[in-house]
């Protein structure tokens, strides 16, 4: 790295410096992110009328469906920068990318500014580092927060040499070139995972060097599966200097039991599709899903959105009932809400609660969330909130540890939990293509009516890692 031309990083950080950092977890309740470039935040909305868009020039995305693609390139001072932005069709970002070429680094700038980067997302950098070649290292990869790096495989890597595209969306290589570093047998790597922030500074044979940032989260983009692919090898520690060493093999370990975890999901259209929450199906290829008598079926998880703690399911079932999407739930009104929580220990049939609309918003106020005062229990995470007429106005995704607040503020919690708005639903829906139903306030169901119909939307999700 040593060979690059003096190019100093004070561009990326002023852009980054703007916007302080907040945690992206507390408990099961996630906040948002804090992956921005250009003042546009991955999971933000784009404006499509604002003067700084209408400099973009966009197209439909010819690999990610129901998503745009815009470029906007200029050359100042001898310097070129290349931004990009991938926006659904309800114009939210996805992917916003810069480079910025020449960009190199003296001394120790590149550990400065990776120890900046991991300060400001309160978040450990993975490091890895390029593979050697006469002349030295020529590049590393940081990454942080939910994004993954999986590298392509030889017969990807032949149709990139080739100057071919692999269909394998958006890539990721040390010289900022797919095709280059196939040919001279450098890894590419595609994405997966959920919302980060990867870090890339690399060079040229001539020694000219290359910067380019992005925040993305490919859970949100909808992109063929991709095939047989691997995790890069970590080359670094986060507590140690950013100086990447490859790490010796590690033991072979014996075989892990299988752990089984369970969650709840509801039905939102009659093909069969289902909406739960992401951390419901982590790491789980395969759920089952068990619905009313009929015995349970292998779903197939269609899309997450990690982010937002959404997914969503599709199984070969045919739902005795369809949830109704009703946006703008009010502080106070009541509601029930209808999960599997406990399995094993509580009822196997399904749990019916009431309670309130506590709250139109959720911690430090986040507008995602309601807060809500029925009770939920692990197991309730995926599950349908309802309002009196039986509409869904939330998804139940977390509830406050009591344990760790009242570590805090010398006083225990009482029935403090959060749905997701079924704004942020709809918007997740209709990112992915799927079709729902709408209602409106009607009149008002008894407790025991209004617990079937919680009972015919909704389904037992388990999962087997």
């Amino acid at each position: 790295m040593r060979h690059f031309a003096k190019t100093s990083l004070l561009a990326t950080a002023s852009i980054l410096a703007a916007f302080p950092a907040k945690p992206q977890s507390q408990g099961e309740i996630r906040f948002l992110n804090p992956y921005v470039v250009e003042g546009l935040r991955v999971g933000g909305f784009v404006n499509p009328n604002s003067p700084q868009y209408k400099r973009y020039n966009c197209h439909p995305s010819e690999q990610y469906r129901y998503s745009t693609w815009c470029k906007y390139f200029e050359t100042r001072n001898g310097q070129n920068k290349s931004l990009t932005i991938m926006h659904l069709s309800n114009n939210i970002a996805t992917y916003v990318n810069k480079d910025v070429w020449p960009a190199t680094f003296e001394g120790d700038e590149i550990e400065r500014e990776v120890e900046r980067l991991s300060k400001k997302f309160h978040a450990a950098p993975r490091v890895f580092k390029s593979p050697d070649r006469p002349g030295g290292s020529v590049g590393v990869i940081v990454t942080w927060g939910g994004i993954e790096l999986r590298a392509l495989g030889q017969d990807d890597l032949a149709t990139i040499a080739q100057g071919r595209s692999a269909n394998r969306g958006i890539l990721v290589d040390y010289l900022m070139d797919p095709k280059k570093s196939a040919r001279v047998g450098f890894p590419v790597y595609g994405l997966a995972g959920g919302a980060g922030f990867v870090w890339i500074a690399g060079a040229d044979e001539r020694g000219e060097g290359h910067l380019r940032f992005f925040a993305a989260d490919p859970s949100a983009m909808t992109h063929f599966e991709p095939a047989a692919l691997e995790t890069p090898q970590e080359v670094a520690r986060p507590a140690e200097p950013v100086q990447p060493s490859r790490p010796p093999a590690a033991a072979a370990e014996p075989p892990k039991e299988k752990q089984s975890s369970s969650g709840t999901g509801f039905f939102v259209s009659s093909d069969g599709h289902i909406v739960t929450n992401a951390h419901v199906v982590t790491d789980c290829a395969k759920p089952q899903i068990v619905a009313g008598l009929a015995p349970p079926v292998v779903g197939r998880v269609l899309a997450r959105d990690v982010a937002n703690d959404l997914a969503l399911l599709k199984g070969d079932l045919k739902p005795a009932g369809v949830a109704t999407l009703r946006a703008g739930a009010r502080i106070g009104e009541q509601i029930g809400i209808f999960g599997y929580p406990l399995v094993g220990l509580l009822s196997t049939k399904g749990n019916f609660t009431e309670g309130n609309v506590s709250a139109v918003a959720g911690m430090r106020d986040d507008t995602r969330f309601l807060q809500i005062s029925a009770p939920v229990q692990p197991g309730n995470s995926g599950g349908p909130a309802l309002d009196q007429s039986g509409n869904v106005i939330g998804v139940v995704v977390a509830k406050l540890d009591a344990i760790k607040v009242a570590a805090a503020i010398q006083d225990v919690p009482q029935n403090v939990n959060f749905a997701i708005k079924t704004t942020v639903l709809i918007n997740f829906l209709d990112s992915n293509g799927v079709s729902y139903a709408t209602g409106v306030v009607g009149a008002t169901l008894p407790a025991a009516d209004l617990a079937e119909r919680g009972k015919s939307i909704s389904a037992l999700i388990v999962c087997e890692q």
